[in-house]
């Protein structure tokens, strides 16, 4: 790699999946060599909305005089406010996208400017699955400029473990709990597969708002499953391949995701895993893992159920997902990244 050639990565401070991949592509980058400095931003400090607006529009001016002329800039999210600098600055200028559900609120109070426009001014987007770039071109932006470049998975922390974090046979859910991540009915598919295990647990990991919490537990009290689910809202990532390792299996229907992470992390841990029948997740599983309609509790706990009762299958189902999850490798991915982002200057 070129180490006359400065690359300044926007980002900002953050809690989820997505910083778990900044994290990753960042360090990765460093490693080979490249000439990476780090803008990092908290955006959200207060409880207040209207002082963290404020501050938003400060990050920005000063994000304006952080890049020298000559830096390569890359956003790690096209969501965030701080993409907003990119039409005051003349720099080349690239972004990560994950996926689109709905334009950011702000652009609503921007009458110059759209989303569709900012991203379309953009030198280059990377899309971290087919997905999302087939969403990106439905918004009108120029698939010429975009390109597919997969997540990965560290897979020297990511691998079958012996270790256990729980003693007792359990099913595993990761993530928020907001509506698109299909909280109800995961739980109604696993109230129908209580009747046959009555002994299995469903361990429901990730941090979520109190908002999202509260719906979850009105589901579970009227589905009658307040001593089968258990919650653990952060688990560090050294701990996270115990917990896939000891899982039956990772139970994944997801209505919407740019990726999901999750999921090759499972299947690069022997986990077999159940997912939506749904781009990105059957794009990342492929043939190797069963997927299911998210919408059908029935459907999901048949799927479950066949993987819990035939143990030759689900070992056929490890050894598969253990093969697929070599295709993400943050090595690669990192490396596609700085190809990609300064083609034009080598």
């Amino acid at each position: 790699m070129n180490s006359n050639i400065n690359i300044k990565i926007i980002t900002e401070k953050r809690s989820d999946a997505i910083h778990l991949c900044n994290e990753s592509i960042i360090h990765n980058l460093k490693n080979s060599g490249a000439n990476i400095k780090v803008i990092l931003l908290n955006d959200k400090p207060f409880r207040n909305s209207y002082i963290n607006f404020i501050l938003e529009i400060l990050n920005i001016i000063k994000l304006v005089f952080m890049i020298n002329r000559d830096d390569i800039v890359l956003f790690t999210d096209p969501l965030s406010f701080n993409m907003l600098v990119s039409i005051f600055i003349p720099n080349k200028k690239y972004v990560i996208f994950y996926h689109y559900e709905r334009d950011p609120f702000y652009y609503k109070f921007i009458p110059f400017l759209s989303y569709r426009k900012i991203l379309g001014k953009l030198d280059g987007i990377m899309c971290i699955s087919n997905f999302s770039l087939i969403q990106l071109n439905s918004l009108g932006v120029d698939p010429k400029k975009c390109k597919v470049i997969y997540s990965g998975v560290n897979h020297n922390l990511f691998k079958p473990s012996s270790l256990r974090l729980h003693s007792f046979d359990y099913i595993l859910s990761i993530g928020s709990e907001e509506p698109r991540k299909n909280m109800k009915n995961i739980l109604q598919s696993f109230q129908i597969l209580n009747k046959n295990f009555p002994n299995l647990k469903l361990v429901k990991v990730g941090k979520v708002s109190s908002k999202n919490r509260e719906t979850t537990m009105k589901y579970i009290k009227k589905l009658h499953l307040t001593k089968n689910v258990i919650f653990t809202d952060y688990i560090e990532e050294k701990d996270l391949p115990k917990l896939y390792s000891g899982a039956k299996l990772l139970l994944f229907p997801s209505l919407l995701e740019g990726f999901g992470l999750p999921i090759v992390e499972a299947m690069a841990c022997g986990c077999p895993v159940v997912t939506s029948n749904r781009n990105p997740m059957q794009e990342l599983v492929g043939p190797e893992q069963l997927t299911i309609d998210p919408l059908n509790p029935d459907e999901i706990a048949r799927i479950c159920k066949v993987i819990l009762s035939d143990n030759s299958y689900r070992n056929a189902m490890i050894q598969k997902g253990l093969e697929r999850s070599k295709k993400f490798n943050w090595e690669i991915t990192a490396k596609d990244t700085y190809d990609f982002i300064t083609a034009e200057h080598k």
